[in-house]
């Protein structure tokens, strides 16, 4: 018995994370160290607890192992006091790590830039057994068929990740979908398609999908190498940030503090398991990698692909990964999946892809043909899936201001593509849509007993074009 699931069992896949080490977020649960040994001028400090007992009125208690004397115990209080008060400060605020927002600021722009000219780097082309350098604009998703069709004025949008968050961002035509992917020979490959502006034949699918995978495989390292630096910096900072309290409570010779361990530092967690879910994922993709190749080369299948064409042209291009978390006979599976969405003049060609384990989840993921429900599913792949994605600046402005910040929030939220969205995000194929079934309801040619559940239907479209988010009820004052 297969059945899909909407809880997820992990991490929504991400084309990027935002800058954690350097936004002022609480680091909860941090507690208090226990001291290890001390020997002047030397001195470890692990964070376990047993050393201080504190609350928020009083100084901190602290328990001192038998072995440090009441002079050594004098001379390091100080130290220790202040050791407690950079973590309690910490706890409030990670960015008190900076001396100001301006400094906090500028290394977060800092490291943004240096992230952004390392994506587009050329390294070696990513065709199997090919060395040549590859250019530094690779398109993922055909710039003149759809790229150019969406755009408004040479621009399209995009979700980014900055200091505030998620927003959408508006880049560049040429800029759009870019990875350093391919030398100029094996960048031909795609030519036939891209030259004539419509994918007709398989092969022009399963050459999309193998530079899907590609790029997400190109993403994924770049991720890692991302957050190996913001974990070594995030730790730097954090470290030199206590040693400094420390130090400068002290009147006596500075310490030489042999090593600093933390536990519970959210910041440090998320990360460590943000690269843990990448030497996760990264196997899947080069299985799927190397189960392309055959089908390019041969015409053979390995994987589990399904694709459609979908009677209206859409204002949002699409090539980027999600996960499909499923039941089979009881047991939770996880497939990565590739996805697809390009428009093209008059339609938008659709694509799903996985191992072909997951063969029975996708044909169950995209069993539903009628309109809404197509529509249904790409947003999911939008906003569940991946955030590589792109759409036209007329299309977004016109979504009202409360919707868009619940579809970039959203996004943020570890979902799975079997979640369906309350709101609209291609609200200009949702009208198209109800339009036709409203003619259709006015000229008589639905059947009646099928009249109650398109209308139903329709009610329930509409209200995800009018949704708003909930307001919180007013706190009744006390009496």
């Amino acid at each position: 018995m297969l059945a899909a699931r909407s809880q997820v069992a992990a991490a929504t896949v991400l084309c990027d994370l935002p800058l954690f080490c350097f936004t002022p977020q609480p680091l909860p649960g941090l507690r208090r160290g226990e001291h290890g040994e001390a020997q002047a001028p030397h001195i470890r400090v692990q964070y376990r607890a047993g050393l201080f007992m504190a609350d928020d009125d009083n100084p901190p208690e602290i328990h001192w192992p038998d072995e440090i004397n009441g002079e050594k115990r004098a001379e390091l209080r100080d130290a220790l006091v202040a050791y407690d008060q950079a973590l309690t400060d910490l706890e409030a605020d990670a960015a008190a790590v900076f001396s100001s927002d301006g400094e906090r600021n500028g290394v977060f722009h800092s490291f943004l830039k240096r992230w952004d000219r390392a994506w587009s780097k050329p390294g070696s082309c990513m065709h199997d057994g090919c060395s040549n350098l590859s250019i530094p604009r690779s398109h993922t998703i055909s710039l003149g068929a759809s790229i150019r069709l969406i755009a408004d004025n040479g621009h399209v949008q995009t979700p980014r990740y900055g200091a505030a968050g998620l927003d959408l961002v508006s880049v560049g035509v040429r800029d759009a979908s870019t990875f350093p992917g391919f030398c100029t020979e094996h960048e031909n490959l795609f030519s036939a398609f891209e030259t004539q502006k419509t994918m007709t034949e398989e092969q022009h699918f399963r050459l999309q999908a193998f530079r899907t995978i590609c790029r997400e495989i190109y993403s994924k390292r770049h991720q890692k190498q991302k957050a190996d630096a913001m974990l070594a910096e995030h730790r730097l900072r954090r470290n030199e940030f206590v040693i400094a309290r420390m130090q400068s409570a002290r009147a006596a010779p500075p310490l030489e503090v042999s090593g600093l361990a933390f536990e519970n530092d959210e910041i440090e967690n998320r990360l460590v398991r943000h690269l843990a879910d990448i030497q996760s994922d990264l196997p899947e993709l080069e299985a799927l990698y190397e189960g392309i190749l055959p089908e390019i080369r041969h015409g053979s299948d390995h994987l589990a692909m399904l694709v459609a064409n979908f009677g209206i042209q859409l204002s949002v291009c699409l090539s980027g990964f999600g996960v499909l978390n499923y039941e089979r006979d009881g047991e939770a599976k996880r497939g990565l999946c590739f996805l697809a969405i390009i428009p093209e003049s008059g339609n938008t060609k659709i694509m799903i892809g996985a191992a072909s384990e997951h063969s029975d989840a996708i044909d169950l993921h995209a069993q539903d043909q009628s309109s809404f429900s197509v529509l249904e599913m790409l947003e999911s792949w939008m906003i569940h899936g991946t955030d590589h994605w792109f759409i036209a600046p007329s299309a977004w402005s016109a979504i009202p201001a409360a919707r868009q910040r619940a579809i970039c929030e959203r996004i943020m939220e570890p979902l799975s593509l079997a979640d369906r969205s309350p709101f609209s995000i291609l609200d200009d194929a949702r009208r198209q849509i109800i339009a036709l079934a409203e003619a259709q309801l006015a000229a008589g040619a639905i059947d009646a007993t099928d009249r109650p559940a398109v209308e139903r239907t329709l009610q329930e479209q509409r209200a995800k074009l009018d949704w708003m988010p909930k307001r919180s009820e007013p706190t009744t004052p006390a009496t």
